[in-house]
């Protein structure tokens, strides 16, 4: 009995060996599908992955590119914000275009960006797939095509503000949701390469959550910010520094020893300005801005931009 027991973990232990790589792997391919999608659409689709990368290739080229998912969304994501240095990304082109024509970065849905442009290159707002519609603007607006791209370094202790895009609560938060963030504001190094974009997505995932409960127990959600990308898609190393108007430990409470971590913890040891109890439970509203700097020096690909 005793071997067959042994058997029966080695066995078990197996299964979850095999079974654990392929969750994660999943795990990814959400995470790629939902940057790629808030950035298209402004928010993710409800649907099978197999079906939303199908029809984001349909948006944006009209065709599919007959591969597997996990190709897909590499290729996608790779394709929107990171580019190389003979392509250059989807945003970086975008948002090149945009300081060209207005003197500031879009807002909305890539739909309404390209809409924007479109009206203003050619009077009228085309109904080509999206990917193929900023080509053909990119060749009428700029000469021979061609977007300056730039090395510059992002410094550790570089003050980025990130704005909270849907309601966060301890009564409905469940460990493991993703919460949507944006950049506030672009971010230039050296007065005109623009190395991060306002409407940037980023995201921030709940690790600990607690209801509120009987004799006065406030509820609490852990959030972990702790790297964001630029617009090449580096990973940016980053701390929080505040919450609300005005840097107060008083209103932040930082999971111990984890200050560096980009942990932000809400609820009994502290809240971030804009949030608020209610009925024993941490409530924070869309539209609350967090401060975070970065903790590293870091080389980005920037685009030089005819800023005015």
């Amino acid at each position: 009995m005793k071997l067959s027991r042994i058997i029966a973990m080695i066995l078990l232990m197996c299964c979850l060996s095999t079974v654990l790589p392929a969750a994660e792997v999943d795990r990814e391919l959400d995470k790629r599908i939902s940057r790629i999608e808030r950035y298209i659409y402004g928010d993710e689709q409800s649907a099978a992955a197999a079906d939303r990368l199908r029809q984001i290739e349909e948006d944006l080229f009209g065709r599919s590119t007959g591969q597997t998912d996990s190709e897909k969304s590499r290729y996608l994501h790779d394709f929107i914000f990171k580019g190389s240095a003979s392509n250059l990304s989807l945003d970086m082109k975008l948002s090149f275009l945009e300081w060209k024509l207005f003197n500031k970065t879009g807002e909305g849905t890539l739909e309404v960006r390209l809409a924007e442009i479109d009206k203003k290159v050619i009077g009228n707002v085309s109904m080509e797939p999206m990917a193929f519609r900023l080509e053909q603007l990119v060749h009428l607006t700029i000469e021979r095509g061609l977007i300056s791209l730039h090395t510059v370094t992002i410094p550790a202790g570089t003050e980025i503000r990130l704005r909270m895009k849907k309601d966060l609560s301890s009564r409905t938060a469940t460990k493991g949701d993703t919460i949507p963030m944006v950049v506030a504001d672009d971010l230039f190094i050296n007065g005109n390469i623009l190395a991060m974009t306002k409407g940037g997505i980023v995201t921030a995932e709940v690790k600990n959550v607690r209801r509120g409960g009987r004799f006065g127990r406030t509820g609490y959600v852990n959030l972990d910010v702790r790297n964001i990308e630029s617009m090449d898609a580096s990973l940016l190393p980053i701390k929080i520094e505040d919450a609300g108007s005005k840097f107060d430990k008083r209103k932040i409470g930082m999971a111990a020893g984890a200050s560096t971590l980009g942990y932000l913890v809400l609820g009994p040891i502290g809240l971030a300005g804009g949030a608020f109890i209610k009925g024993g439970e941490v409530e924070v509203p869309a539209g609350t801005e967090l401060s975070v700097v970065t903790t590293e020096d870091r080389k980005v690909t920037g685009v030089l931009v005819p800023r005015r």
